[in-house]
Formats: structure tokens, C-alpha cells, sequence
């Protein structure tokens, strides 16, 4: 059973928007060693749904061989039909995920609840793998609430796992509604008022660029040990409103910024043309997260 701190693994891309193989690998194991339970591998933050099928499939594969069973992978292999969602789905059982994730077919929003199901069973139907509902109504238009993914479960039993993206309330009555086998995740940071009820983990973008920090808060919670979980708890919190706010105003470019800051000559992320940063907004939040002692001196 996948719990912990799972990490969405960005993509790097090169000058002609390919996929950056060095860089990829040296993001691995830059999580490696830093001890994360796995890598959510090609969801929004891993840019999945922005590049072709194939595309998807060696990216997929570096971070597979990269890993080399040092931690778990989850690939998402969501898209649109459920053939290109197959397709992917079987290429990552081939080359040793852990586990795949689906987004709901998105575009479509107004699919019913059976045609969803439908499309999660034909997934079930081609890999043995478990398989992680990917709740992403901001992205696909598509919500599966509580009772409709206990439902999906009951009827596909593959169906290991939930990444959530709503708040505590709603997080906890995913818990309460599925038997123990299936790990909840939640999309955000908040850890320290969940894990003791059931919650097996998070999946936060924001802060993915201090993995260390969120293994600590983690290990400090399943230790009992409250004080540094509390602490560590803040620090994340902190992370997570600081780089929000940047990614909020600025796009996902601010997130190579925050890579560059740990040291990632990321040549380009996101996939698609953006806008730079700002000088005087790069400068801000570098002050900013140093001054919280989210990177290192210097």
C-alpha cells in the first residue's frame, strides 16, 4: 500500500520543448535521496495531458529506469479517450510502474457517471496494475465526490488509491467511505490535522522543490513526535502560500524559478511559450523563502 510523501514530479523540457532526459534523471534522484515515499509521474505538474502520447511514454520510461524500484512510481496515463489512455496504461506495466493513475475524461464534462465508470474499467480491463482515481474537477470539469468513488470502487477493485483535491471535510469522508486498502491523498499540504484520521498522504506541487522538509513532517507525525511536526507542519504552509501565490500570479514558470533556486538548471517548464518571471518578483520570492529557511544560504 502506497502511502507518504508522494511527490508530482515536474517535467523538464529542452529549448525545442523535448524532454529533458539529464534533468529528468537528475530530479529523480534528487528525490531518492531524499527519501520520498514515490513520484506521481506526468500529472498537471508533469505536464501529461500537454504532450503526445509518445512523448508521454519516454518520459515515463526515464523516470522508471531512473527510479530503478528505489521508490515508488505512479504514472497518470489519463487522456481524453479511453484508447490513448490504454495505450499509456500498458506502456507503464511494461517498463515496472507501481501504479497508474486516471484523470476522468476531461473536455467532456457533461459525461455520466456511467460512461466514467466505463472508461476506468477499460483501464482495470488492460493492466493488473492499481489504480489511483486522479480528482481533478479544476482541470478535467469532471468531480467524483465520496459516494460515487466508493461506488467506482465496488465495481473496479483494482482501484487502490485517490488523489483529492478538496478540503478537510471532504477528505475525511473519502476516508470513512473506503475500506482500508485504498489510500486517500490529498492535493494540498495539510498533513498535521488528517494522517491521525486516515489521510495515507499528500501530493502538493508547491512544495515539491523541498522534498526533505515534507519527508520530516511525515516521519515527525508517524513518530508521535507532535512539537516537530508542528513545526515542520508551519515550514510546509509556508512553502506552499509562497510559492501558491507566485504560481497563481505568474504561472507554472514560477516553478522553474524555485527549482533554479535549489540548484536545477531547468531550461524550460512549462512545455507551452510563457512569459518570464519578473527580475524584482524573482528577487522577492527568493528573499522570501530564504528568509523562511526554505533554501539554502547563498
Amino acid at each position: 500500500m502506497i502511502q507518504g510523501v508522494l511527490i508530482p514530479l515536474i517535467t523538464p523540457f529542452d529549448e525545442k520543448e523535448r524532454v529533458d532526459e539529464a534533468m529528468l534523471r537528475k530530479l529523480v534522484d534528487f528525490y531518492a535521496q531524499a527519501s520520498v515515499q514515490g513520484l506521481f509521474v506526468l500529472g498537471s505538474s508533469g505536464q501529461g495531458p500537454a504532450m503526445a502520447v509518445e512523448e508521454r511514454k519516454r518520459a515515463a520510461g526515464i523516470a522508471l529506469d531512473q527510479a530503478r524500484s528505489r521508490l515508488p512510481v505512479i504514472i497518470h496515463v489519463g487522456t481524453a479517450d479511453a484508447e490513448s489512455t490504454t495505450e499509456l496504461a500498458r506502456h507503464a506495466a511494461e517498463k515496472g510502474a507501481d501504479a497508474v493513475a486516471v484523470v476522468p475524461p476531461y473536455y467532456y464534462s457533461d459525461h455520466t457517471e456511467y460512461e466514467i465508470i466505463s472508461h476506468y474499467r477499460s483501464v482495470a480491463a488492460a493492466v493488473p496494475l492499481p489504480i489511483f482515481i486522479y480528482e481533478n474537477p479544476k482541470y478535467s470539469g469532471i468531480s467524483i465526490p465520496p459516494e460515487m468513488a466508493l461506488r467506482m470502487k465496488q465495481e473496479i477493485p483494482t482501484i487502490r488509491g485517490i488523489k483529492v483535491a478538496y478540503g478537510a471535510g471532504a477528505l475525511l469522508e473519502y476516508v470513512r467511505l473506503f475500506p482500508p486498502d485504498v489510500s486517500v491523498f490529498t492535493g494540498n499540504c495539510d498533513l498535521f490535522g488528517l494522517v491521525p484520521f486516515g489521510l495515507a498522504g499528500m501530493i502538493n506541487p508547491p512544495t515539491s522543490f523541498v522534498p526533505e522538509l515534507c519527508v520530516e513532517l511525515w516521519r515527525s507525525l508517524h513518530e508521535r513526535k507532535y512539537d516537530k511536526a508542528a513545526e515542520a507542519q508551519r515550514r510546509v504552509n509556508t512553502a506552499t502560500r509562497l510559492v501558491g501565490a507566485a504560481l497563481r500570479r505568474y504561472g507554472r514558470v514560477a516553478l522553474t524559478e524555485v527549482f533554479r533556486m535549489r540548484g536545477f538548471a531547468i531550461k524550460r517548464f512549462p512545455k507551452w511559450d510563457t512569459k518570464p518571471m519578473p527580475d524584482d518578483a524573482r528577487a522577492t520570492l527568493h528573499r522570501e523563502l530564504r528568509d523562511a529557511g526554505l533554501l539554502p544560504e547563498g
